[in-house]
């Protein structure tokens, strides 16, 4: 049977304590090293490539997803697992985008655990439950802004009266630059506001970013 070899990356004692126990009861991995830091960890690399390193994001000095981008973009062959107590959507966007091979959250069962390390074994990917549910939803939330841009469609003359709102220009100021009068402007600006489905100015201005329509 191949042993995957393990690089475990964790500044805190017992935290590394409780997995490497878990790990150690799974004779298909070898522990080769443990850091503290992600420093000590990058610079012994060469010596001790492993298979799969499980990364924790709060690290002294160099941050874990820095160290994973830095470690991918070395090696990419080689796994990286993070390990933290984050479960915000941006934490896990951006380790995704470093393309980790799994996201475990610091406190999940034993269980979780070993099936995470299953799904190590045989090449695959894992995310605790919460971490898949966010993933899950984020996805969803993308769909739905693309189904909403498709379905907004504002003419060359709002487009340019977006552009200006958003560059902070009042009715006035819009009118003047635009060769048009006020009231044209504001009438513009509400048709904008109905087909967005925005109930103010700061409303409009935040979808407008959020669906691509200004950059």
């Amino acid at each position: 049977m191949k042993k995957l070899k393990l690089i475990l990356v964790e500044d805190h004692l017992l935290v590394r304590k409780g997995i490497r126990s878990v790990i150690n009861e799974d004779d298909r991995f070898d522990i080769i090293g443990e850091y503290s830091d992600a420093e000590s960890l990058i610079d012994n690399l060469e010596n001790e490539m492993p298979n799969l390193i499980f990364m924790d994001i709060s690290l002294p000095g160099m941050n874990g997803m820095r160290a994973t981008g830095k470690i991918k973009s070395m090696h990419p062959e080689v796994r990286v697992v993070i390990l933290s107590m984050f479960t915000e959507i941006e934490y896990i966007q951006q380790c995704l985008d470093f393309d980790v091979s799994g996201y475990l959250v610091k406190g999940s069962t034993t269980n979780d655990f070993k099936m995470a390390l299953d799904a190590f074994y045989d090449n695959k990917s894992f995310f605790s439950g919460e971490i898949h549910q966010k993933v899950v939803d984020s996805y969803r939330n993308i769909k739905k802004n693309i189904k909403v841009k498709k379905d907004v469609k504002i003419t060359s003359r709002e487009q340019e009266i977006l552009n200006n709102l958003v560059n902070g220009l009042t009715n006035s100021q819009i009118a003047d630059v635009l060769f048009i009068s006020e009231r044209t402007v504001e009438a513009h600006r509400a048709n904008i506001m109905k087909k967005m489905q925005a109930n103010n100015a700061a409303e409009l201005i935040t979808k407008a970013f959020r669906l691509g329509l200004v950059k």
